[in-house]
């Protein structure tokens, strides 16, 4: 384990350890499924296929550079203490540079090149990007997550796995994430702790309406995201319940 302090302060005496422990695996598999989701995205808003393959070539090019830097990052603060700061740390400032670029570099090629290559029509360019900002959040957490597992990791000696056989642990991973909260709520609910339970639950929706509020520049999409939020959470936490109860079961 090592401080926040001193992964700071490592950061800056050796600043280009960024570069020489870039981590193509983030980058292959980030570059990937944003790509993937900026082509989602426009042919959901009906786009033409020209547009939706110029932004996600566009945003396939900046993210396999900047979605390795990113996972090196990740990675340095893998065993940061405390890790709920190292979480914050990680979850704010990594969206924040990376959707900086993101911005930009889209807002460029629409409005600079779109001789060249193709814009979007439908303002999916604007939709793309507020859908993009919550997804990078979650998915730092998640890539924090993972590779205090040992998933991920690039030259970190016998820790260092292939990208197939960490692939192969992504399930069970992923169901450990996205059951964190509803396990948190359920335990608190258990020891009548409702207080905590219910911040949990509208810390959640008002986390997701926020950021799509803000970053797609309308209420509508702030409220309406929220209670959809809510409504998944819910739903999602009786689930979690009910698989747990079924353990329980079997266990006794």
């Amino acid at each position: 384990q090592i401080s926040v302090g001193n992964v700071f302060r490592s950061l800056a005496s050796h600043p280009w350890q960024i570069i020489t422990r870039w981590n193509w695996k983030a980058a292959l598999l980030g570059a990937l499924l944003r790509a993937s989701f900026y082509v989602t995205v426009y042919k959901a808003s009906r786009e033409n296929w020209r547009a939706a393959m110029a932004a996600a070539m566009v945003e396939f090019s900046f993210r396999f550079l900047t979605s390795g830097a990113s996972g090196a990052l990740v990675q340095s603060f893998r065993r940061a203490t405390p890790a709920w700061l190292a979480t914050l740390i990680v979850t704010i400032s990594l969206p924040t540079i990376s959707h900086t670029i993101e911005f930009f570099t889209h807002y460029a090629q629409e409005y600079y090149f779109s001789a060249v290559v193709p814009a979007s029509s439908n303002n999916s360019r604007q939709i793309a990007f507020a859908v993009s900002v919550l997804f990078s959040v979650f998915s730092a957490m998640f890539n924090l997550f993972i590779m205090r597992h040992g998933v991920l990791l690039v030259g970190a000696g016998q820790e260092t796995k292939s990208l197939w056989s960490d692939i192969k642990r992504f399930p069970l991973l992923i169901a450990e994430f996205v059951s964190f909260l509803p396990i948190e709520i359920i335990n608190h609910v258990k020891n009548k702790n409702f207080l905590f339970a219910g911040g949990i639950f509208l810390a959640f929706g008002l986390t997701v309406g926020t950021i799509l509020g803000v970053f797609r520049g309308k209420w509508s999409w702030a409220w309406t995201t929220a209670l959809g939020a809510w409504a998944v959470f819910f739903v999602f936490t009786l689930f979690v319940a009910f698989v747990l109860q079924i353990v329980d079961r079997r266990v006794k």
